[in-house]
């Protein structure tokens, strides 16, 4: 069964075209990363090539670390004067005063403003923010409990348990992390190379009738499918986290820091909500499996659309066509309160921040389970469907050709 799965791996993945498509697209990839950070970082030689220098050598070492009242006064004894110059629009805008940091009074403002004191005090507010969201919680829980709704009494229990204590105590520069969680180029590499490479699969042995003849085999039928299955399937992996560290090597060097690696995930704004309690080193890593695991079912997907096809070209356009129409899908309900629709979507474990960033519910038999929980198991589920029904097809479809041939060659 090894030997075979190695065969199936290097017949239809070890091709030199692929390996090519695969190294110019980890290019495209890295250039992409490029971009992203000359183009969105507030520190990025192309945008504020002062601000760099000034925010690395000078300033980020008198605030980084645990935040302190002392800390947190000199900032304010720099910021708040800055403020007022620039409150009412009269200041000078001369770009080469010697009294200040950039050499302009807005540029100073604006630059402490969104490098420090915006982030310090969602940072230093959202302990305040937490404990609001327990102290609801608590409320839902005595209210929901009198009114005998277990449902809602057992989903603001969860709700308690989750934010109970959170804190964010130190600072660290965390926009690597901003941009790189909401990075999704790179799956959609990923995709068109799943649907480059998995097309061969099946299809390569009925355009040359192989199929036929590989059941008469010892390791034909099922064994010849497991290994298929097998290699495709360590394919996508390799592929998925080949990309995955990619993009985690290139945002930190790119962005040059990886200071915030052990905060936590809500350090991060736009996952204030999540219902995880880990820090971005962990959640890099989660989110990591948890696309390979929705890289892997779409793959199934793609693997048993082909089985139907006796050329490659069609069911690739096919195929195509619903990584779109789940792409459409995904980006239609995210942020939306259909929660069933988002969970339901397999696309949804690759591009899957909407999951983690919001404690949302799916009620499972009057039981709360959390989103990402929710899809987590029922894209389990859709791989498992869509691995029977290959099985199962690919079987049916070689017998009946048998059939076919047997009788056409009976009457000749």
């Amino acid at each position: 069964m090894v030997r075979l799965s190695f065969f199936e791996f290097r017949k239809h993945f070890m091709k030199k075209s692929l390996v090519i498509v695969i190294i110019c697209f980890s290019l495209l990839n890295i250039a992409k990363i490029y971009s992203e950070y000359h183009e969105k970082s507030l520190l990025s030689p192309s945008a504020n090539p002062e601000w760099q220098e000034l925010y690395w050598n000078e300033i980020y070492e008198q605030f980084k670390g645990v935040m302190t009242d002392k800390k947190i006064e000199t900032l304010m004894s720099i910021y708040k004067p800055l403020e007022q110059q620039t409150a009412d629009k009269t200041a000078s805008t001369e770009t080469n005063n010697p009294n200040t940091f950039t050499g302009n009074l807005y540029y100073d403002h604006l630059f402490f403003k969104w490098n420090f004191v915006d982030p310090m005090e969602y940072s230093y507010m959202y302990k305040q923010y937490a404990n609001d969201v327990v102290k609801n919680a608590k409320e839902n829980v005595t209210f929901f409990e009198s009114l005998g709704n277990d449902y809602e009494y057992k989903k603001n229990k969860i709700i308690l348990n989750r934010f109970q204590g959170r804190s964010i105590d130190s600072f660290f520069y965390t926009e690597m992390f901003q941009y790189y969680i909401h990075y999704d180029f790179s799956a959609f590499l990923v995709i068109l190379i799943c649907l480059y490479a998995l097309m061969s699969v099946f299809v390569t042995e009925k355009e040359t009738e192989m199929n036929v003849l590989l059941l008469t085999t010892k390791a034909g039928g099922k064994k010849t499918i497991f290994a298929k299955l097998f290699s495709a399937s360590v394919f996508v992996i390799a592929v998925s986290f080949w990309f995955g560290i990619i993009d985690f090597i290139a945002f930190a060097s790119f962005f040059g820091s990886l200071e915030a690696l052990f905060s936590p995930i809500y350090a991060i704004e736009n996952f204030a909500n999540t219902p995880l309690d880990i820090n971005l080193g962990e959640y890099a890593l989660l989110s990591l499996v948890v696309k390979t695991i929705g890289f892997l079912i779409v793959s199934y997907l793609v693997l048993f659309i082909s089985l139907f096809f006796k050329n490659a070209l069609l069911p690739f356009i096919t195929n195509l066509f619903f990584m779109f129409g789940f792409i459409y899908f995904q980006e239609a309900y995210m942020g939306s309160e259909q929660i069933i629709f988002k969970v339901i979507n397999p696309f949804s474990l690759v591009v899957h921040r909407d999951l983690f960033g919001g404690t949302e519910f799916v009620n499972l038999f009057g039981f709360p389970i959390l989103s990402y929980t929710a899809a987590i198991f029922l894209g389990v589920i859709w791989g498992g469907i869509f691995l029977l029904a290959i099985l199962i097809f690919q079987r049916k479809n070689t017998i009946y050709r048998i059939g076919v041939k047997k009788r056409v060659d009976m009457v000749v």
